[in-house]
């Protein structure tokens, strides 16, 4: 009798080694997919859900507020007012949403509710925004809808909310 392992045997555990570590490789990987698409998924839920505070807080002390084509305009105080809207510098205003992905902004009016403004210009409040019908700003009687829908890569993130301003 020899002392060793035959060529079969070396060959079995060759085989189950290789198999064993393929198993922990593709398990692990699954791990690290699914880790970093929650960080990502977190990180554009975070900046939704603070860019949608900032505007419910705005809208909620507003004393005047009109909404067409995706867009608020509001008065905060006597003589203060403001316009949130969708901005792609690719698309002209009014918008045709030709694009695929907006900025919301918030930028203040000249001249009253209706003023004009400068159109890519303001605070940048949210980036990464679908175009409509996927995100919708609007008034319907003295309820606004926000209802916002970001892309970033293959995650996309919705937030929708429905509030009234206190001062109307």
């Amino acid at each position: 009798m020899k002392d060793g392992f035959t060529l079969i045997e070396l060959v079995m555990v060759f085989a189950l080694v290789v198999i064993l570590f393929l198993s922990t490789a593709f398990v692990f990987r699954a791990v690290l997919l699914s880790w970093g698409s929650q960080e990502t998924r977190a990180g554009i839920g975070i900046n939704l859900d603070r860019g949608l505070e900032e505007i419910v807080r705005d809208l909620r002390k507003a004393k005047e507020v009109q909404s067409t084509s995706d867009e608020i305009r509001f008065r905060q105080g006597q003589d203060v007012f403001y316009i949130y809207y969708l901005y792609n510098a690719n698309d002209s205003y009014p918008l045709a949403f030709s694009q695929n992905t907006y900025q919301l902004k918030k930028e203040s009016l000249s001249a009253g509710i209706n003023g004009a403004f400068s159109f890519g210009s303001g605070q940048t409040i949210v980036t990464d925004v679908l175009a409509p019908p996927a995100s919708d700003l609007s008034l319907s009687g003295s309820i606004i809808t926000l209802d916002i829908s970001i892309k970033r890569g293959a995650e996309t993130i919705r937030s929708r909310t429905q509030l009234k301003p206190r001062n109307l």
